[in-house]
């Protein structure tokens, strides 16, 4: 039982992701390595997208990601090519060791983000990879659950008491609860 989305922002779930979690379980994260990453939806669409990753340890040249891919146009089918380099950055950890971390290369609303973080996403109808900040993503179990449901449901008075009042503004939280509490 979800609840209605009041936005329609776009989920985590549903986007491409990159993570360093990912990178480094496949070995991307010593020196230079290039490759592929694919994804298969749930129709069997395949999406893939060509990397590069150069970690330079001594931190002379910097560190990225280099991300190629094509996007088509649905409307047009005009295919546009991309190709662009995503920061690596490095922090010691208090036990040894480093842990990387992307640089979000995107600009919104005339701001350059530059936030640290481990996930880059592209976004249906997104041209380029960032992080979920300026994608404006949530995540799916965010939708799914509401506070104010389980709130009505643990206290059935209180239930009776708002469907009694008749309160416009509460009538689909009321509805929600009581699908709930049947099951539905």
């Amino acid at each position: 039982m979800g609840r209605y989305s009041w936005s329609n922002r776009n989920t985590v779930e549903e986007c491409e992701t990159i993570s360093i979690s990912w990178l480094r379980q496949h070995d991307y994260l010593c020196g230079y390595k290039s490759g592929v990453i694919e994804w298969r939806s749930a129709g069997g669409h395949k999406t893939s997208v060509g990397i590069e990753v150069s970690v330079d340890e001594m931190n002379t040249y910097g560190s990225f990601l280099k991300i190629n891919y094509d996007i088509t146009k649905k409307t047009t089918g005009e295919i546009q090519h991309y190709d662009y380099k995503v920061e690596i950055i490095s922090t010691p950890c208090n036990f040894g060791g480093v842990r990387y971390w992307f640089i979000c290369p995107l600009v919104t609303n005339g701001q350059y983000c530059g936030r640290r973080i481990a996930k880059i996403y592209l976004s249906p109808g997104s041209n380029y990879f960032g992080c979920r900040h300026c994608h404006n993503l949530t995540y799916k179990s965010c939708k799914e659950h509401d506070k104010r449901v389980n709130a009505l449901m643990k206290c059935p008075d209180l239930l009776n008491r708002f469907s009694l009042e008749g309160n416009v503004k509460d009538t689909l939280l009321i509805l929600k609860a009581q699908a709930k509490l049947l099951g539905m």
